[in-house]
């Protein structure tokens, strides 16, 4: 079920790694209907602004806030990911299920059958037995794609998912995002000019120097 209303909010947050502060003082709001692109400069707080809606990076500074029981996808960016490790398509997809329940709710057929959904929404069922050695970077992007979509979240958030992507599998990854549009909210890092005119409803922020400008 689609979420609604106020999804996360942040006021002047401050964030960054160890004593080096990429982001000064945001403040920013994302709401269950946003679709979201960031774009902006290398080493300007992109993948920082990510990593911190997604919970994966503390608030240094300001007050940050989502709603109760929010589930987040996220998928980083492919240069952060070690794919000679030696497990297939399918066990990467249903590890995106493991932080969606608590562990004692689970059950072996639910995380099977909500994996199998997610492969087969992205066209890559056919490749779960599949080692992510073998896959060439439009499926192992894909993989990961239905890796953030396999716990059904409220919010996706996508790294530059359009990388090293030939133009028919970036067409297809640009008609599966504005199909999600429609479910979900999604914020994500492209600089790509298609990704605008795919979908009608879309808020441009540009993250420059720690700060976001909304365009």
């Amino acid at each position: 079920m689609k979420a609604e209303g106020l999804l996360l909010q942040a006021g002047s947050v401050s964030a960054g790694y160890e004593a080096r502060r990429v982001l000064c003082e945001v403040s920013f709001a994302v709401s269950a209907d946003d679709f979201i692109i960031l774009r902006g400069p290398n080493g300007g707080g992109k993948t920082t602004l990510l990593r911190l809606m997604a919970g994966l990076l503390a608030v240094g500074e300001g007050c940050m806030e989502r709603q109760s029981r929010l589930r987040i996808g996220y998928l980083p960016q492919q240069r952060h990911i070690d794919r000679r490790f030696p497990i297939t398509v399918g066990e990467v997809v249903r590890s995106g299920l493991m932080a969606a329940k608590p562990w004692w709710r689970h059950t072996s057929r639910t995380l099977t059958e909500q994996a199998d959904n997610a492969m087969r929404q992205l066209d890559i069922a056919h490749l779960s037995k599949r080692p992510i050695s073998d896959l060439s970077g439009g499926q192992w992007q894909r993989t990961l794609l239905a890796r953030a979509l396999a716990s059904q979240p409220h919010l996706l958030l996508l790294d530059e998912p359009d990388t090293h992507l030939d133009a028919a599998t970036k067409a297809l990854l640009y008609d599966i995002l504005a199909r999600e549009a429609t479910r979900r909210a999604v914020v994500v890092v492209s600089h790509d000019e298609e990704l605008p005119r795919r979908v009608s409803s879309h808020q441009l922020w540009r993250v420059e120097g720690g700060r976001i400008h909304v365009q």
